[in-house]
């Protein structure tokens, strides 16, 4: 009698604390090629904007990168550590170039240093820029990628959005996750 008592107490404390949480997946828009906008190429960037939720608050707050005299910005809250989190309005560009099959290893050109491109990771619909898999000489993005999504905001401009950076941070002693929405137009 006694080990049916704990067998049933057993199963009912499994089955009634091991529920999971669902998460949602982030919404990825793929870029449509029969509108006439195509990711590789080289892009300009002409706006931006963090993005800051305070995880314990729940408050969030949006921050332009770019204002009347501001033209350069990190995509680190806490400020630039590598080169590519530093960004600077009209002048920052950004260029894609397709792997050598559908997907796998491509490049990512920055301000067109064509001497030190970044690889460009294409696995399906999920785009990443990573440390230039061909060397081993630098360290770009500190041995870490930059997971990006892109959505079309102006056809007729040619722009895109591209959301990067997602990080988690202190900020003012409050656990927050921020990432950035840039604004880049095709050239």
């Amino acid at each position: 009698m006694k080990k049916l008592f704990f067998i049933l107490i057993a199963l009912s404390f499994i089955t009634t604390s091991c529920k999971k949480e669902v998460i949602q997946p982030n919404p990825v828009e793929v870029v449509p090629t029969e509108e006439g906008i195509l990711l590789y190429g080289e892009w300009k960037l002409v706006s931006g904007k963090m993005y800051i939720e305070n995880m314990e608050t729940g408050e969030k707050n949006v921050y332009d990168h770019f204002g009347p005299n501001k033209t350069t910005s990190s995509l680190r809250y806490s400020g630039a550590e590598f080169e590519f989190e530093t960004i600077e309005q009209n002048v920052t560009t950004w260029e894609f170039i397709a792997p050598p099959s559908y997907q796998g290893y491509g490049k990512f050109i920055l301000d067109g240093d064509e001497a030190q491109p970044y690889g460009l990771y294409i696995l399906d619909d999920n785009w990443s820029i990573v440390e230039d898999p061909s060397t081993t000489a630098t360290s770009q993005l500190g041995g870490s990628s930059r997971p990006l999504q892109a959505v079309v905001t102006d056809y007729n401009s040619n722009q895109v959005a591209f959301i990067v950076q997602e990080a988690y941070e202190s900020i003012n002693g409050y656990n927050c996750n921020y990432y950035s929405e840039l604004i880049f137009e095709k050239q």
